[in-house]
C-alpha cells in the first residue's frame, strides 16, 4: 500500500485560495476598523473645535461693554453691540441642501478681567489691551461638497486703546498717516495687516478708537472705510459685503489667522423676543418653527406670544429709523445699540433741512412740544431693549460626513 507524503497541486491551490480569502477578509476588517477610528477621531476633533468656539463666543459675550438698551449716550464710553441679519435664512435657502443661514454678522466691544487681548503692532511687535472690538462673520471658502460651497467662520479682534504711545503713533499726537498705506478706502483695510487696532479715519490720518468713539457707527470695523462723515454717508451701514469681501480680512502672510472654523454650514444669529409666537409653516416638515424672515404663509397657533428666538425682521420689532427710503433699506434687519451722538453732531441726517431738530430747543414741527421724539434726526433701527441672543453654529465634517451643531445663548438681563 502506497503512503501519501505530500499535497497534490489541486490541494495546494485550494489552500492558497482559502488563505488569500481569509487575508482579504482580515484586511477589509482592518480597513473598516481604521476608517471607523478615523471618522471617530475626526468627529471628536470637530466636537472639540465647536466647544472651543462656543466657549470663546460665550467669553466675548460675557464681557460685552454696551448696555443693550438703545440709544446709548455718546459720552457713556460704553462701546456698542450690532447684529446684522442677512437676507438668507435656513428655510429660504431650501431643504434640498446642507447650507443654512451664513450671512449674519455679530459685532461688539468686549472687555476681559483675565488675560489681556494681544494684537500685532507695526507688523513685528505686539500690544495688549483689556478691551477689544470683535467681529464674528462668515466668508465662502474654496471647499465644496455636493456642489455646494462651504464657509469659513472668522473672528476679527481689534484692540481698543485711547493711547498706544509707541512706533508710528508716538508722533503727531498719537496719529498714523494714511498716506503711508496708499489711497483710501483700501488704506483702511491694508493698515489692519500691520496693526490689530480699532482705528478710524480722520482726514489723512488714522486715530485709535476709544469705547466712546465706537459708540458711533462710522468709527466701527468695516463700516466707513473712507472716513467720510456726512448726511450722504449716514447710516454708515456695516454690510455683508464689507465683512465678507477680501478687503475686510487678513491676507498675504497673515491669511487664515482669524479663521476659527472651516466647513461651516450655518452661522445663524437670533434675538430673543418675549412677545414672539411659535409659527407653523404649511408644507414644512420641521413642524413648529420660529418666525424667520421670508416665512410665507405662516400661521400663528394657539397659544400665541410664547416668546422665542427669532431672526431680525420677522416681527420682533418695527424699524423706526427716521430717514429716506435709501437710509431705511441700509438698516433693514440690523439691531444696533446706537448713539445719541447723532442728535448733536451738526449733521442733518434725515435731510429735513433742520439740523439736530431733537435737541435745538425749538418746536420745529409746531406740535406744542419742544424737542419731542418726532423731531429727532435718527432713531435706533429697533428701539427696544435686547433681552437675549442665540447663535447657532453648524458645520460639516468631510471624513465622517456628519453634521454637528452648537447653540450659544446669552442673556442681557438686567439691561
Amino acid at each position: 500500500m502506497s503512503v501519501r507524503r505530500g499535497m497534490t497541486l489541486v490541494e495546494m491551490l485550494v489552500a492558497t485560495t482559502l488563505t488569500l480569502i481569509i487575508m482579504g477578509v482580515i484586511a477589509q476588517l482592518f480597513g473598516i476598523l481604521g476608517n471607523s477610528i478615523s471618522r471617530s477621531r475626526a468627529s471628536l476633533i470637530t466636537s472639540a473645535q465647536l466647544r472651543a468656539i462656543s466657549h470663546a463666543l460665550r467669553i466675548d459675550l460675557a464681557g460685552a461693554t454696551a448696555p443693550t438698551v438703545p440709544p446709548v449716550a455718546a459720552d457713556a464710553d460704553a462701546g456698542y453691540l450690532e447684529i446684522i441679519e442677512g437676507s438668507a435664512n435656513d428655510t429660504s435657502l431650501g431643504t434640498s441642501q446642507l447650507i443654512g443661514d451664513c450671512d449674519d454678522a455679530l459685532l461688539f466691544t468686549t472687555s476681559t478681567l483675565d488675560r489681556p487681548y494681544v494684537g500685532l503692532f507695526s507688523g513685528t511687535s505686539s500690544i495688549e489691551s483689556r478691551t477689544a472690538e470683535v467681529a464674528w462673520f462668515c466668508r465662502p471658502s474654496s471647499v465644496t461638497t455636493a456642489g455646494m460651497t462651504l464657509y469659513d467662520l472668522y473672528r476679527r479682534q481689534l484692540l481698543v486703546l485711547d493711547y498706544v504711545g509707541a512706533g508710528a503713533f508716538a508722533s503727531r499726537s498719537n496719529r498714523l498717516a494714511v498716506a503711508s498705506f496708499g489711497v483710501l478706502p483700501a488704506a483702511t483695510f491694508s493698515v489692519l495687516q500691520s496693526y490689530d487696532l480699532s482705528l478710524r479715519v480722520e482726514g489723512t490720518e488714522f486715530l485709535p478708537n476709544t469705547l466712546g468713539d465706537l459708540t458711533k457707527r462710522e468709527n466701527r470695523f468695516a463700516h466707513n472705510p473712507a472716513g467720510t462723515v456726512s448726511s450722504g454717508s449716514f447710516p454708515y451701514a456695516g454690510t455683508a459685503g464689507n465683512l465678507s469681501s477680501g478687503a475686510a480680512v487678513l491676507s498675504g502672510s497673515r491669511q487664515g489667522e482669524e479663521i476659527v472654523l472651516r466647513n461651516v454650514l450655518a452661522f445663524d444669529v437670533r434675538v430673543f423676543d418675549p412677545a414672539a409666537a411659535i409659527r407653523a409653516v404649511s408644507g414644512n416638515s420641521v413642524g413648529l418653527v420660529p418666525g424667520d424672515p421670508g416665512y410665507a404663509g405662516a400661521t400663528t397657533p394657539s397659544p400665541a406670544g410664547l416668546g422665542c428666538y427669532v431672526d431680525l425682521g420677522s416681527g420682533a420689532a418695527s424699524t423706526t429709523l427716521t430717514g429716506s427710503a435709501t437710509t431705511l433699506s441700509k438698516l433693514t434687519r440690523i439691531y444696533d445699540t446706537w448713539s445719541t451722538h447723532y442728535e448733536c453732531n451738526g449733521i442733518d441726517e434725515n435731510n429735513d433741512t433742520v439740523v439736530d431738530g431733537g435737541t435745538d430747543g425749538i418746536d420745529n414741527n409746531a406740535d406744542g412740544v419742544v424737542d419731542d421724539d418726532a423731531e429727532r434726526d435718527t432713531r435706533p433701527p429697533y428701539s427696544v431693549p435686547l433681552r437675549g441672543i442665540e447663535i447657532r453654529i453648524r458645520c460639516y465634517e468631510p471624513s465622517s460626513r456628519e453634521v454637528r451643531q452648537v447653540t450659544v445663548r446669552h442673556t442681557f438681563v438686567p439691561h
